[in-house]
């Protein structure tokens, strides 16, 4: 299993910042997800529509093209950096580059603004996975996409919704076999709903950094 990371687009940014840069203490965003990932996951993808940016965070480094063929765009920490293979296609068209892109059969998928990493969840997950396309949480009859496991077999539905322009990913969820994992599940480890928080804005920043100073 690997993990994509989705880190391209407009939704991405901040008052025109990327928000995978954003700092919490000193660290940016983008960091703080690569630790605890890189503890469970062999390959970890970032879908960027601006690859070139991403040089700057130690140990990653741009994409080369978008075949990704070119083994210079494989980290030694086991990083890739890749472009969005359609641009400009939303969180779907990010999922779609990442499946692409990765070598494994099922992928982790999270949105760069999402400082909550729990590998346990992410692990259980990945046990309920057998049989079924995707597995998603679902916290009071809400999905939460964008941390959630998507097999390979979602491909051919993803690229469906795209030639129809049809982009919102809880479209794709009536068209594949999906897992939900309850709120009641969620409940078990440790960060629980905080799993799910997501920055949009300064006061969201300070609130994760009030929580968990780094």
């Amino acid at each position: 299993m690997n993990a994509i990371i989705l880190a391209g687009g407009k939704a991405n940014r901040m008052k025109g910042e990327d928000k995978a840069f954003l700092k919490i203490g000193n660290e940016p965003l983008i960091s703080i997800q690569l630790r605890p990932l890189k503890k469970i996951f062999k390959e970890i993808i970032i879908v960027t529509n601006l690859p070139e940016e991403y040089g700057v965070i130690k140990g990653v480094n741009p994409v080369r093209n978008t075949e990704f063929s070119d083994g210079d765009n494989i980290i030694s920490n086991g990083v890739k950096v890749i472009s969005d293979i359609i641009p400009h296609q939303g969180p779907l068209g990010g999922i779609y580059s990442g499946l692409i892109a990765s070598d494994s059969f099922y992928n982790f998928v999270v949105a760069c603004d999402m400082p909550y990493i729990d590998t346990g969840l992410i692990e259980y997950m990945y046990k309920k996975s057998p049989g079924y396309d995707a597995v998603v949480p679902k916290i009071n009859k809400r999905y939460e996409p964008l941390y959630s496991l998507y097999s390979k077999n979602c491909l051919k539905f993803i690229g469906q919704l795209l030639d129809k322009k049809i982009f919102k990913v809880n479209k794709l969820f009536s068209r594949i076999k999906v897992k939900e994992v309850t709120k009641e599940e969620v409940r078990k480890f440790a960060l629980g709903a905080k799993i799910f928080t997501n920055i949009n804005t300064r006061e969201d920043l300070a609130n994760v950094y009030a929580d968990r100073p780094l």
